[in-house]
Parts: C-alpha cells; structure tokens; sequence
C-alpha cells in the first residue's frame, strides 16, 4: 500500500465524518481528504477488501453470466450464417 493511501477504517471514518457535516468541505485540503476516502471505499467495496463466499459467488454469477451472453452473441451471428450457407 502507498504511504498515502488510506485504510478501509480509516476511510469509513472520514467518509462518516463528511456525511454527519462535521467537516469542513470548503476546504480544498479536506475536500481532497474526503474524496481520496471515498475512492478508497469505493476500491474496497468493487475488489473486496474482506474476501468473503457472498461476494465471492456474486462475481462467479456476474462471470458466467457475461459468459452466456457472449456465447447467445456469437450464436446469434453463426446460427443465421450457417442456416444461410445449408450446413
């Protein structure tokens, strides 16, 4: 991890921070503080920062399902060329 880079704790806490108003978001310091923490959480949230089976069966699911449409997708193009051509 980079030295600046956030933790998730730390992240969540600022983002709370920033949501409750306690923060100074004129400030283009904190804004910039705040911002880095929502990417972080943001990073947390799409790659998994806490691996566990929930997460790691939504992805297979969202894998086989990008899966079967590119296979409905190149059947779509093949099926009518093969009908076309009597094979």
């Amino acid at each position: 991890m980079p030295k600046d880079e956030l933790t998730v704790e730390e992240a969540t806490a600022i983002a709370e921070h920033a949501r409750s108003g306690s923060l100074p978001l004129e400030d283009p310091e904190v804004r910039r503080v705040v911002e880095q923490a929502n990417r972080t959480l943001v990073r947390a949230q799409m790659w998994g920062e806490d691996r566990s089976p929930k997460l790691r069966r939504r992805r297979r699911w969202l894998a086989v399902g990008a899966l079967v449409m590119v296979l409905v997708w190149v059947a779509g193009l093949l099926v009518p060329l093969a009908l076309r051509l009597g094979l």
